[in-house]
């Protein structure tokens, strides 16, 4: 089971990042069956900070993560395809799935494209950051009530 919630949190994650939002109340039972719950609220922030900030920003900061992080193994035709296809503009974020990030590694300069502007990314991490703290700093002193399905 703990396989298939992480998979739910990775399908929730491309859902973020493809621009298709459920919203995390809708989704936080779900996503924290396993008992993982700062995992799933992980997922939530980066869907909050969407609706809060410049939603491509947010999508930028994904694409980063998921092309750096995905993948432990660099694939540098993947990485290659990938960045041809961007510089001639032919692919968006929307056309973006985890799958198809993992191992490309991008440089900012691809995803400043892909966003069509460029940030900078240090001060919108701090600002997602920040965002965590202030929904769920109270929620970790709050003991989470457990439910019960037996009689």
């Amino acid at each position: 089971m703990e396989i298939r919630i992480e998979l739910a949190r990775l399908a929730y994650a491309e859902n973020i990042l493809r621009c298709t939002n459920e919203p995390p109340e809708m989704v936080e039972d779900l996503l924290s069956l396993d008992g993982e719950l700062e995992k799933a609220r992980r997922w939530f922030v980066f869907a909050e900070a969407k609706r809060r900030f410049d939603p491509n920003v947010v999508r930028g900061l994904l694409v980063y993560l998921f092309s750096h992080y995905a993948s432990s193994e660099f694939d540098p035709h993947k990485r290659e395809q990938l960045v041809r296809e961007i510089t001639e503009g032919r692919v968006r974020m929307r056309d973006l799935t985890i799958e198809r990030l993992a191992g490309t590694r991008l440089s900012w300069e691809h995803v400043f494209r892909l966003v069509g502007r460029q940030f900078n990314p240090t001060r919108e991490k701090e600002k997602i950051k920040e965002l965590y703290n202030q929904l769920y700093a109270s929620a970790s002193l709050i003991p989470r009530t457990e439910v019960s399905y037996g009689h």
